[in-house]
């Protein structure tokens, strides 16, 4: 696919301009040295022609395809974007590379794919899909199909009456303790998925019936089973399949019409890493949490869930490609612009990140969505790479 920067550098015929925040409309002066008819009449037809322009970031929301731009008119560095790319395409930096794309201030200005994918399917998202099924909790919360993130976990499954190792630890464990996997069971590790995965019974009993290590809240484990647990959870509390209620309460008010669940087991999907979608679709779950929660005229999440779920729960996880710090919110992975920081201020970066090397990247301080697919030959250096290629290559694009 040819790259957005020949793509659409006009909008509805004007051609684009880069934000500046601190740019003011020309107004004319009605004094009577300075106002002539000309000068007035320019000065009018200007701020006619550029206030769409500049009201357009935080008032656009794509539907079926992002508008584009290309990455200059957009504050980013046109020459160092293109000169990554050629590297991507010579394979000197992440081989197995399947797609990479750009949305900044709302417009679509690197569009890249590789090898024989086109970006025409949907593309496995393996965990990434976890923050995706928190953001489904966060839209059931917004209709008023769960009423806490304090709600026992248990609560959820009363067609139970048995739950193995039950105990006052297992009872206390809520909601929110399952979104930021601290759920305090004896879960150390994903040599524990397998086992799952290959369960021919009862799945979200499996999880529920695990044993428990500690007190919810105390560890921090990353946990697949709690977030396959997760679509158990929101099938129960919406009373409709967790497909269609994801299809009707995110998908579809996002223009998504090809979303893919796949790996579910008996009529559950799959929340743990069985989703795929198109790496334009993926944009939009980043430019969801960009604009709060709010798509168009309807807030699809709670405003003060996309603040709960990109604050750091866990202040410290796992080292991963050279970065001091990665927190963990609601399912998601938390950064700073600087990889050597341990600031516990507010993170500046929300990673989703899958198996094989899966990203969302959403960077609130420069308006900016990035996304990076790679396909199932990546090696684990592969994997992480792209967190790496973040920080060397499109960070620095960023006009200063």
């Amino acid at each position: 696919m040819p790259s957005a920067f020949a793509l659409a550098p006009f909008l509805d015929g004007r051609e684009s301009l880069p934000l500046n925040k601190n740019w003011k409309h020309p107004r004319p002066s009605m004094g009577p040295k300075s106002c002539t008819f000309l000068r007035c009449l320019y000065s009018w037809a200007l701020l006619l022609t550029l206030s769409p322009v500049l009201a357009q970031t935080g008032d656009y929301f794509p539907r079926e395809a992002w508008r584009t731009a290309a990455p200059g008119q957009q504050g980013m560095d046109t020459k160092g974007l293109t000169e990554f790319i050629a590297l991507l395409r010579a394979g000197d930096l992440q081989k197995p590379i399947s797609s990479f794309a750009i949305v900044k201030n709302g417009y679509l200005i690197v569009d890249e794919t590789f090898g024989n994918y086109d970006g025409t399917r949907p593309h496995t998202l393996q965990s990434v899909t976890k923050s995706i099924t928190a953001t489904l909790v966060g839209a059931a919360l917004q209709n008023g199909f769960i009423g806490s993130l304090d709600q026992k976990v248990l609560s959820f499954f009363p067609e139970y009456e048995r739950i193995d190792h039950l105990d006052e630890h297992k009872k206390a464990m809520t909601l929110e303790h399952a979104l930021t996997m601290r759920t305090g069971q004896a879960w150390t590790g994903e040599r524990h998925l397998g086992p799952l995965n290959r369960y021919p019974g009862d799945r979200m009993k499996y999880v529920l019936d695990y044993q428990m290590e500690t007190r919810p809240g105390k560890k921090w484990y990353y946990n697949s089973g709690i977030a396959i647990l997760l679509g158990g959870l929101l099938q129960n509390a919406t009373g409709m399949s967790t497909q269609d209620f994801a299809q009707r309460y995110l998908f579809d008010p996002l223009h998504i019409g090809d979303a893919q669940w796949r790996w579910g087991h008996k009529g559950i999907p799959h929340t743990g890493g069985g989703l795929y979608l198109k790496p334009h679709d993926m944009a939009k779950i980043g430019y969801l949490y960009l604009r709060n929660g709010r798509w168009g005229d309807k807030q699809l999440l709670p405003k003060w869930w996309v603040k709960r779920a990109t604050e750091r729960h866990v202040p410290d996880t796992e080292d991963v490609a050279g970065i001091s710090r990665i927190s963990y919110g609601y399912l998601w992975w938390l950064m700073d612009m600087d990889k050597k920081s341990k600031s516990t201020a507010p993170p500046e970066i929300y990673m989703a990140y899958g198996h094989w090397g899966q990203f969302i990247f959403v960077v609130p301080k420069h308006d900016m969505v990035v996304v990076f697919t790679n396909d199932s030959s990546a090696s684990y250096s592969d994997e992480i790479r792209p967190i790496s290629l973040l920080y060397d290559y499109v960070l620095p694009a960023v006009a200063k």
